[in-house]
């Protein structure tokens, strides 16, 4: 069967005249090979086997195409089949080839087809021309030979290459699951630090979002005591103000004391005739030089109070008992003076028990006032020279 299918001898038909296109099985037994081999492919073949003939199911492709070849050289249900689908997938390639009228216009097509390598519809459409003679088809067998064996040649250097492009693949496959494997794990490690992030950022929004409610308190609560005392700007300007007036008064007292001991003495004269609240109070030695601090009174008559210490050659200093000044500035106004004056009339308790007390552990004089008036203050100054034994004096004119 081999043989017959390989076979070079030729079988040509007496004349290629007319009109009717010859059949599959009215081909010359050379041309078998060839037309199955080329024109049906084989998952066809197959198929047309396995319908019309009897297998063991163990046949291989070369078997199936001999089997196909010896059962085309008769005209029979398998060689119609074949004819029918033949005529089917070449139909448009047999009308092309009609429109050649001699041989060799019909060769002319032929090998314009070939050259663009479409051999199997031509092929069969010039086998089955009406015009193909036996040097036609000769010429055509032998050229379907030659591209069969350069086929053949080209297919094992496909499968070379092939094979080499296999295991290029193979390798690429490898590189590319490892560079899969590191971008995966990047992105994971991307993805939990991404977690991480949103956490933090969570957490430090928390954060805000609690510090920002307490500043909204803190601020309701400035508002609300802003709102409850409108006049502490006011009473803070005025408190530096206060602590500058007194600053310079301090300064140009002492520059007044300089100057009085530069200057000599002289005795004013006796008084014609006044007020027994307004005859001049002797000047204590005791006052001169010191600060005497006058606690409680009445608030205008502050500069009299103010004139009286001051004409006694002493610093002033006052704190209105708990009215409006805060008892805990008496401390360090007590710590400056080395005399008191409190007035008991116009003074608060706390403020009261504060000067006995820090009096009565210091051993600093202090003298009670009952009556909040300059003349009783003037009256006071005017008995310090009596020196009262050793701790609190408390005189009471």
């Amino acid at each position: 069967m081999a043989e017959a299918c390989c076979q070079t001898a030729f079988t040509l038909p007496a004349e290629a005249g007319g009109s009717r296109r010859r059949r599959l099985w009215e081909l010359g037994h050379h041309a078998h090979c060839p037309v199955i081999g080329v024109c049906l492919p084989l998952p066809l073949v197959r198929q047309l086997a396995k319908k019309h003939l009897v297998l063991q199911g163990d046949e291989d492709d070369y078997t199936l195409h001999c089997s196909l070849v010896s059962a085309s050289q008769q005209r029979n249900k398998l060689s119609e089949a074949a004819q029918r689908e033949l005529e089917q997938r070449y139909e448009l390639d047999r009308r092309q080839a009609a429109q050649a009228k001699c041989v060799d216009s019909l060769m002319a097509w032929w090998r314009g087809r070939a050259e663009q390598g479409d051999v199997a519809g031509a092929l069969w459409a010039t086998l089955t021309h009406p015009r193909c003679n036996e040097w036609l088809e000769t010429r055509v067998l032998a050229q379907v030979h030659m591209l069969q064996h350069q086929v053949g040649a080209a297919q094992r250097v496909d499968l070379q290459r092939h094979k080499e492009l296999v295991a290029e693949h193979a390798a690429l496959a490898r590189d590319y699951a490892a560079v899969q494997r590191r971008v995966s794990d990047w992105a994971q490690e991307r993805h939990r630090e991404q977690q991480a992030w949103a956490a933090e950022r969570a957490q430090w929004r928390a954060t805000e979002v609690g510090l920002q409610a307490q500043l909204d308190q803190a601020r309701e609560q400035l508002a609300r005591w802003q709102a409850a005392h409108e006049d502490l700007a006011d009473r803070a300007l005025l408190q530096q103000r206060l602590e500058a007036v007194l600053q310079r008064h301090q300064s140009l007292q002492r520059e007044l004391q300089q100057e009085r001991q530069r200057m000599p003495r002289v005795d004013p004269p006796p008084p014609v005739a006044a007020a027994a609240e307004l005859a001049p109070v002797p000047t204590p030695a005791v006052l001169s030089q010191r600060v005497v601090l006058c606690v409680g009174g009445r608030g205008g008559s502050v500069p009299q109070y103010r004139q009286a210490i001051e004409g006694c050659g002493a610093q002033f200093l006052h704190h209105d008992g708990g009215c409006e000044h805060k008892p805990a500035q008496l401390e360090p106004q007590l710590a400056a003076a080395d005399l008191v004056i409190c007035q008991t009339g116009c003074i608060s308790h706390d403020a009261y028990w504060r000067v006995k007390d820090h009096c009565k552990r210091h051993g600093k004089r202090c003298v009670f006032v009952d009556k909040p008036s300059a003349s009783s203050l003037r009256r006071a100054l005017g008995t310090l020279d009596e020196r009262p034994p050793a701790g609190v004096a408390a005189v009471q004119p």
